[in-house]
């Protein structure tokens, strides 16, 4: 017989979801056109129909505890296919978010983030920080040339920004460690057969990420698997040449590149290239979000302050070099302070922004690895009905 289960309806967490992104959820009368138009759903179980399930029904423990939500990359197949236009992708995208908020540590930190009422001090936090920085060496003083060594001396920002990333990384692990304990201790899907081990699954997982291979083959959004590509790789760049630069100043004692002979050269064409892809594939995202939103998804407040810290961290990273050679060193040492601010940023709210979904759905997709849910591509209907007028048919049924 099996196992009598007891559904424990949360209508808070339906509104919430709601709320988060996911408006148009209760217009879903579960046809599963979505499941059927989604290549990369599994055969066993597919996603996003029982989400869409569960979320309706206000089933908060099914999907905090859903490995699915994180295999899906909101190509939006389903949310163009739905006859009712219901967006599961943005469902989902929300189911995701409040995942992110449900495991933060600590907690605070996730509600700051995902509250539109909190923005003002959730900014203000970073400002105050470098602006004590700065005001701890010589002040809005612009020394000429332009070394922005001697504005702000690096120890103070090496000191700093090296707390805040450890924290992010701390909390980012007791985060991912909670929810994998919450996946293995809660999670539905039944596990049959021998576990792989964790570190063969997640060198599985990141086979899988790195290149994007599944994100590839999601066809209604081609170019936001492109566009993703390039901020993937533009900012892994982009710190591996913050770090090499200062590995460079603090143990050999070399001068950073801007003022050393071209034998550092090829640390700058892999900021300069880094920076060019980071910034390209930003500029695409945006577009798109502005331009067609219902190929591109919805936009939360979420996803927005993502997106803010991420856009200002490029563009004003590129206006501080920019600016160097400008002649300008007012400007130049202006957008290096608001730079800093926005790295801040973007290394405090890590682990509780939209930032934190490359270690959340890693470590989904290695969950799934090691329980032998893999996703392997379906076979797909030659012919998907495209979505019918909702109000012809409302109109009809009534």
């Amino acid at each position: 017989m099996s196992k009598e289960l007891v559904a424990k309806p949360d209508l808070q967490f339906t509104q919430d979801l709601i709320d988060a992104g996911g408006g148009d959820l209760k217009k879903c009368y579960q046809c599963a056109t979505c499941s059927v138009a989604c290549r990369i759903a599994p055969d066993n179980n597919p996603f996003p129909r029982k989400e869409m399930i569960w979320a309706q029904w206000g089933l908060k423990d099914r999907l905090m505890n859903d490995p699915d939500v994180w295999l899906c990359h909101q190509c939006n197949d389903c949310s163009t296919q739905c006859p009712r236009g219901a967006y599961p992708g943005d469902v989902l995208k929300a189911v995701r978010k409040m995942v992110i908020q449900e495991n933060s540590w600590p907690s605070f930190l996730g509600k700051l983030v995902g509250t539109p009422a909190m923005f003002v001090v959730a900014i203000a936090i970073p400002i105050v920080v470098v602006l004590a920085i700065v005001f701890a060496n010589k002040g809005f003083t612009f020394p000429q040339p332009v070394k922005y060594g001697m504005f702000i001396d690096y120890m103070y920002i090496q000191v700093v920004f090296t707390l805040a990333l450890l924290f992010a990384v701390v909390s980012m692990i007791l985060s991912l460690k909670k929810y994998w304990a919450n996946l293995e201790s809660n999670n539905p899907l039944g596990i049959a057969g021998a576990r792989k081990g964790f570190i063969p699954s997640l060198i599985e997982a990141l086979g899988e990420i790195l290149p994007h291979t599944t994100f590839k083959d999601c066809q209604a959004n081609n170019i936001r698997y492109a566009a993703h590509l390039m901020v993937f790789w533009g900012m892994l760049g982009l710190l591996i040449t913050t770090a090499i630069v200062a590995f460079n100043i603090d143990i050999l004692h070399i001068a950073p590149p801007s003022q050393n002979g071209p034998g550092t050269i090829p640390i700058k064409i892999l900021g300069n290239v880094s920076a060019i892809a980071f910034v390209l594939g930003l500029a695409i995202m945006l577009v798109r979000r502005l331009t067609v939103p219902e190929q591109a998804g919805g936009s939360s407040y979420f996803d927005w302050f993502f997106l803010f810290i991420i856009c200002g961290t490029g563009a004003t990273g590129v206006l501080t070099e920019l600016l160097r050679y400008s002649g300008s060193p007012a400007g130049a040492y202006i957008f290096y302070t608001i730079h800093l601010m926005f790295v801040l940023s973007l290394f405090i709210y890590l682990p509780f922004s939209k930032f934190a979904h490359l270690g959340y759905r890693t470590i989904a997709i290695t969950w799934s690895k090691a329980a032998g849910r893999n996703v392997t591509l379906p076979v797909q209907p030659k012919f998907v009905p495209a979505p019918a007028d909702v109000s012809a048919g409302e109109e009809a049924a009534s």
